[in-house]
């Protein structure tokens, strides 16, 4: 990717991340998410994971009881804000690692939680501004979330956990991913009925079917038998990998 498309995706990232907008189904699949990670593991030893961080929120629910927390975030000044978060609150257990996931420096068996949540996991691609690239084939095997996603399941402990929050290959999803961009000063390009949308700014994000996740976890090594779809609402799912 050049800089110059890279400085434009971090902008429409820390866009997206900092917004006081955010669309309603949008906005009960996160709480719903949280819900979920809160009731199960809060307060829990664990070292974990967190892929796309954003601005620390969820390291100051689960660092403070826990093991470590390593934040790992592509956008600088998203990172930053994540990093002193984490610092006036006190919690010398949470570290922010900026840049490229695809590249993190991972230890394997270190991590009993691993998770990639609010929808980044629809964010990993090959960066090019040629959508025609990015065929129903390359969605069922994306290259860049199967990089990312098994090293980080090679990151788990044996019986650790590593949950995705993904949207659903549904309209109601594509028209609340379109609404949320439009509101964060974003435009949107592709056509009505993609399996993705992708605008101006660079942002991309994509929509799942149960189908294309187990299809990219096949290639992660992963089986259908480790995987659970938790509904979220109607427009996401929760998705539960267990090592």
């Amino acid at each position: 990717m050049n800089h110059e498309l890279r400085q434009s995706e971090d902008q429409a990232v820390q866009n997206t991340l900092l917004s006081t907008y955010c669309q309603p189904r949008i906005k009960e699949a996160r709480e719903r998410q949280d819900e979920i990670l809160v009731s199960r593991f809060r307060g829990g030893p664990y070292n974990i994971a967190d892929i796309g961080c954003g601005d620390g929120y969820h390291g100051s629910i689960f660092a403070p009881a826990g093991g470590v927390y390593h934040g790992f975030e592509i956008a600088p000044q998203i990172a930053e804000i994540a990093r002193k978060r984490w610092r006036d609150e006190g919690l010398e257990n949470a570290q922010v690692f900026v840049g490229d996931v695809a590249d993190a420096d991972l230890q394997e068996d270190f991590y009993g939680l691993a998770w990639c949540l609010y929808f980044t996991p629809g964010n990993f691609r090959d960066k090019s501004d040629d959508l025609s690239l990015y065929t129903e084939s390359y969605l069922n095997r994306n290259p860049v979330f199967i990089r990312v996603i098994s090293r980080f399941y090679s990151a788990l402990k044996p019986g650790g956990l590593m949950f995705l929050t993904v949207y659903k290959d549904v309209p109601e999803a594509e028209a609340a991913q379109i609404d949320f961009y439009e509101h964060t000063g974003q435009h949107v390009v592709t056509l009505r009925g993609s399996r993705f949308v992708y605008t101006a700014e660079h942002m991309w994000s994509t929509r799942w079917t149960e189908r294309s996740m187990l299809s990219n976890l096949h290639e992660c090594d992963i089986g259908a038998d480790r995987v659970v779809f938790h509904d979220l609402n109607a427009i996401a799912w929760l998705v539960e990998i267990t090592k």
